[in-house]
């Protein structure tokens, strides 16, 4: 019996052992595929969880085998399926009070909420929940994360105020420097300024800069969504060739997640655009291309209807081409001499045209030269000038003092003096205390009329945002400098002073990225929030090691850094050498 007893706990602890060694097991596939996740298509990913037993799993392992079921099925445009794996994930994550992750797939049912057309107003308490609770733990990530989804939800029923959150969420992510993130929010500022506000200046400028860090890591989805949106601007000119140039351009990219809902969307225009181009053929095609992708799920079934219909439509192209050649062979004879002298004619009109075209490109680039040489001199007059003003008026400065509150206050300085001795005036000592507190006020009246000339025609009758504007305008040189102001929110005035550092801050800023930095482009961003306003300036030039400012010198930055501290704010600088800077100020109202 008591060998028995032994036995039969011998097997049980091998039985345990083997269990344990197997979940373990399980564990390690489930961490390695969370590894390699972003790298996989979706055939790859359904075959490795098909492979995980997620019955041996533990609680918290479960938890995220569930939530990369849904990412699975939601990257696959299955919206639908991936929400009920992503609502087992929450459900195991609240029960373990992680709600990091609970919070995290909230956002994601908002985003899939949205994307079918739920009312905004049946989850937005979803939202506000991760607002508050990313503000209280101080997670950037995720509140960068809510503003982006605000901005999202505010895309249709309050453009100004979407752009208004995804500036905020670009501004908090200045903290992480999460440079996906911040591309991603260009790029949905830049669609609000196609769709919204028909602003194709401003829309080209943000989708390029989203499409270049698509490009440079290879993100072909964001990269076909950047061609789409850049491909309506075109639309809106009437520039039908250049929106079908970038739809082929995002037809040959290789995408990963999304594609099947990613071809759909594509297809669709392609054939709306063709029939719109008076090309029915082709129209037919690509109609014939998005019932393939609507009709099928199976990825290597689509791919193979695809081909069938390349072939399908080739073939028509070849036997027309044939038709065609069939037909010139009857004309006989007569039409081939006329062809041949006719080839004759065009060789030596071609000749004659390339010299002519040679001359004209030679011509084009002395005049290119010169008007390279003429900006380079104008740019560097007008830097002058600007600096030239600015010396003046310190000089006047420095002589209103030296020359009226100078003598003032010199006289002031022996008039308490002979107070002090109480040797002049003795008969009557009134007199001298009325002629010095004349003195006094005549001083402070100087000092309030200087202040005055100093802000004159820069604040005063203006306020900040024509001021800037005033300034951005002066030192814009067509074809060699851009300034854009890009304000949101300042309905009303702040108060003068106020308004006056904040146009000093942002002049010198200026100043700074033409003399210094070299700058073809400067952007300069004032959002105006309930209680705060943000000033982002930035410029693609040279860049610099912010460690290496001068803090003697700083080319002003370190006063700037200090007027924003006394005035209770965060001053912030994002640079790289070689790759432009930024700067943020954000200040308390």
């Amino acid at each position: 019996m008591e060998k028995f007893l032994k036995l039969n706990t011998i097997i049980k602890t091998v039985i345990l052992l083997f269990i344990t060694v197997f979940a373990l097991a399980q564990d390690k596939n489930l961490k390695s595929f969370e590894a390699n996740f972003e790298s996989l298509d979706f055939k790859e990913r359904i075959t490795h969880l098909q492979k995980i037993k997620h019955n041996q799993l533990s609680n918290n392992d479960k938890a995220l085998f569930y939530y990369l079921y849904g990412q699975t099925y939601y990257a696959n445009s299955n919206g639908a399926l991936g929400l009920s794996y992503f609502m087992k994930a929450n459900d195991i994550y609240k029960a373990q009070k992680n709600y990091d992750k609970v919070i995290d797939i909230n956002l994601i049912i908002v985003e899939i909420k949205r994307l079918i057309n739920y009312k905004y107003n049946d989850y937005k308490y979803l939202i506000d929940e991760a607002v508050d609770y990313a503000i209280k733990r101080n997670n950037i990530p995720l509140l960068c994360k809510t503003y982006k989804e605000i901005g999202n939800n505010l895309f249709e029923s309050n453009p100004s105020k979407a752009i208004d959150y995804y500036q905020k969420a670009i501004l908090e992510n200045k903290k992480v420097k999460d440079s996906f993130f911040e591309a991603d929010v260009r790029s949905n500022i830049g669609l609000v300024y196609i769709e919204k506000f028909h602003n194709y200046k401003l829309a080209r400028k943000y989708n390029s800069l989203a499409l270049d860090y698509y490009q440079k890591h290879k993100l072909n989805f964001s990269i076909a969504c950047t061609y789409v949106n850049q491909a309506d601007v075109f639309l809106n000119e009437k520039k039908y060739d250049s929106a079908m140039a970038l739809y082929q351009k995002a037809d040959a990219l290789n995408i990963k997640d999304n594609n099947t809902n990613t071809r759909i969307i594509l297809y669709g225009l392609m054939a709306d655009l063709y029939k719109e181009m008076k090309n029915y053929k082709k129209a037919l095609e690509y109609t014939d291309k998005l019932k393939v992708y609507q009709s099928i799920v199976d990825e290597n079934q689509q791919v193979k209807a695809i081909r069938d219909i390349d072939a399908k439509y080739q073939s028509k192209e070849h036997k027309d081409e044939i038709a065609w050649q069939k037909s010139l062979m009857k004309k006989g004879g007569a039409v081939i001499v006329f062809l041949v002298v006719l080839i004759i004619l065009i060789f030596l009109g071609y000749k004659n045209l390339n010299k002519k075209k040679k001359i004209v490109e030679q011509e084009k680039l002395i005049e290119i030269q010169k008007l390279e040489n003429v900006l380079q001199e104008h740019e560097l007059h007008e830097i002058d000038k600007l600096l030239e003003g600015q010396e003046k008026e310190r000089i006047k400065i420095a002589n209103d003092l030296h020359d009226n509150l100078g003598s003032m206050l010199a006289t002031l300085k022996l008039n308490f003096q002979n107070l002090k001795k109480q040797e002049l005036y003795l008969d009557d000592p009134d007199n001298l205390f009325n002629k010095t507190d004349e003195l006094i006020d005549e001083a402070y009246q100087k000092v309030r009329t200087i202040a005055h000339t100093k802000n004159a025609g820069v604040i005063a009758n203006q306020g900040l945002l024509p001021a800037v504007n005033n300034i951005a305008k002066k030192m814009s040189i067509p074809g060699k400098l851009i300034v854009d102001v890009i304000p949101f929110g300042l309905d009303e005035r702040l108060e003068n002073t106020l308004e006056v550092t904040i146009f000093r801050m942002i002049q010198e800023i200026l100043t700074n990225a033409i003399k210094h930095a070299n700058a073809t482009e400067i952007s300069i961003h004032l959002t105006q929030h309930d209680d705060s306003l943000n000033i982002i300036v930035e410029d693609n030039g040279t860049g610099f090691n912010p460690k290496n400012i001068d803090k003697k010198e700083g080319m002003g930055l370190t006063n700037i850094e200090k007027k924003t501290e006394q005035m209770g704010g965060i001053f912030t600088i994002d640079s790289t050498e070689k790759r432009g800077t930024s700067i943020l100020i954000d200040i308390p109202l």
